[in-house]
């Protein structure tokens, strides 16, 4: 009979802390976010409006729901990341053409700035991180990366 005091954990071999991919992809991020967090605060830039910013300097005048979407995102979510670019005067609420009940988000000329002097920052973390790896292996950690994703999200497309 099975001792029931025994520690379950114990009975069971787990992949070493720097063989996890979670754990690899988590501390890869918070590196990836901590640089990214010094370079942006400058320029009054957070992480958590980075992604919306970069969505619409893709492609402006998108819904709240658009936006969500393209970037993963839930939408009480998106509300504060707009409602907080909003106040920093980057964007502004237009009326939807299609539909007088919808808004879209539009960069002001102060968010169209910002793009001239951000995203070459996020260009410079961006080879910073791949510093060392070939365009072969870029490519492949890429794809590898995307199919990770996948397989927690589906096969959706998004744009982000």
């Amino acid at each position: 009979m099975k001792n029931l005091t025994e520690n379950p954990a114990k009975q069971r071999e787990f992949t070493p802390r720097e063989e996890a991919v979670g754990f690899l992809l988590w501390d890869a991020r918070r590196a990836l976010f901590r640089e990214f967090s010094q370079k942006f605060a400058q320029h009054g830039v957070s992480n958590g409006v980075f992604p919306v910013l970069r969505i619409l300097w893709d492609d402006d005048e998108l819904t709240q729901s658009e936006i969500a979407r393209r970037g993963l995102m839930t939408g009480p979510t998106i509300v504060g990341i707009v409602a907080q670019l909003e106040a920093q005067k980057l964007v502004t609420r237009i009326p939807c053409p299609d539909d007088s009940r919808k808004r879209k988000i539009k960069l002001t000329e102060e968010g169209l700035r910002l793009k001239a002097i951000v995203l070459p920052i996020a260009e410079d973390v961006h080879q910073k991180a791949l510093n060392g790896i070939t365009d072969q292996e870029a490519e492949l950690l890429k794809r590898l990366l995307r199919r990770i994703r996948a397989n927690f999200i589906g096969n959706r497309e998004d744009n982000s």
